[in-house]
């Protein structure tokens, strides 16, 4: 009998700690779907919130508006300006937060972020030889050379640690400092163009790699889109992989679990996440780092929940930077990598004071 009430009360508890962390994956979905009616409805033209979803229904499913009167207007403006960016910062932002889980999870450093392993330095290099030398993969020209540079020379990183693999212990330490050092022969590198380019395009290489969506069109979105849901639900269903290897790699190999080939397997396709997001928008910091840590504090270590609270709050919260980079500036001067900066620091500090230890 007492055994059957104890059976009773953990499956009730059990019951009350799942549906916590769904109203709380809910709510981040909820609020990031909302967050795009509110970002298309802000810029330089106003449009009113529940207009904002009238325009694009009726722009799906309705017959075309006729051109030149209001409702055409806004049926432009929103489906081809602003819908687009809103989009590609929900994908982006819940890309760069599942990126960063799961290098947190798989490194067992609070302190990683999808950058680690030297991703963003070589996407900076790729860029500074499209922009400075011209020289481009596949010979391909304009923005779209660009973006193929800084999506192959972002992944270089990622290969050359892989490659060192199987002659170091593959330990989250040395895949850390292979990626510290990685980084700093790309920085090196990418310096060394820019101190012999002018001016403009030493302006143009900044203004990419402080992170901006002023670019982004509806063609920035499918390639990145299907490389984030399908590393998503890879990662999906790794969690309890995950969740073993946070054990420690002793306890993990213990069990039965591939430690080494499960790390470098998830780096692979954090890299080509990340890779995807910043091809197109450039170097967008704190997203990667913060979200997975604000999850944590909120719905514990378990990496089934982490991973899809972490998409659905990296997508509100990037949103949120892009809206308030918007709102800063009509002509779009102000980057949304310098809002998440602004956004991002103070957070990240706050939660270094406040961290509970027990949520790693």
């Amino acid at each position: 009998m007492d055994e059957t009430t104890d059976v009773d009360a953990f499956r009730a508890s059990y019951k009350k700690y799942t549906k916590r962390k769904v109203a709380f994956i809910s709510i981040c979905a909820a609020v990031a779907i909302l967050s795009v009616g509110f970002s298309v409805s802000v810029g330089g033209r106003n449009i009113e919130f529940f207009q904002v979803y009238k325009t694009i229904f009726n722009h799906i499913f309705g017959s075309p508006p006729l051109l030149g009167t209001t409702q055409w207007t806004d049926d432009f403006i929103i489906w081809n300006v602003r819908l687009p960016r809103a989009v590609f910062a929900a994908v982006a932002g819940a890309g760069l937060a599942v990126a960063g889980a799961v290098m947190q999870s798989v490194m067992k450093n609070p302190l990683a972020d999808p950058y680690t392993t030297g991703i963003s330095s070589g996407a900076c290099f790729g860029v500074a030889v499209a922009m400075v030398l011209g020289l481009t993969a596949l010979g391909s020209t304009g923005q779209y050379g660009i973006v193929l540079n800084a999506f192959i020379f972002a992944l270089i990183p990622m290969a050359l640690i892989v490659f060192m693999a199987p002659f170091s212990n593959k330990s989250p330490a040395t895949l850390i400092l292979a990626g510290v050092a990685i980084s700093y022969l790309f920085n090196a590198l990418n310096t060394l163009l820019l101190v012999t380019t002018d001016a403009e395009k030493l302006a143009d290489v900044y203004m990419w790699q402080v992170g901006s969506f002023t670019n982004i069109t509806w063609g920035s979105i499918p390639i990145m889109l299907i490389i984030t849901i399908s590393g998503l639900v890879v990662i999906s269903l790794l969690s309890k992989q995950l969740n073993l290897m946070s054990l420690g790699d002793k306890h993990a190999k213990s069990m039965g679990l591939d430690v080494n080939t499960l790390r470098v397997g998830c780096l692979l396709i954090m890299s080509l996440m990340v890779a995807s997001v910043i091809a197109y928008a450039g170097i967008i910091g704190f997203v990667g780092l913060i979200a997975p840590h604000m999850v944590r504090m909120v719905i514990g270590a378990n990496n089934k929940f982490v991973i899809p609270a972490s998409a659905a709050f990296g997508a509100a919260f990037l949103m949120a930077a892009d809206i308030i980079s918007r709102m800063l500036s009509d002509l779009n001067t102000v980057p949304v990598g310098v809002v998440i900066s602004f956004i991002g620091a103070p957070i990240f500090l706050y939660l270094i004071v406040t961290q509970k230890r027990s949520i790693w």
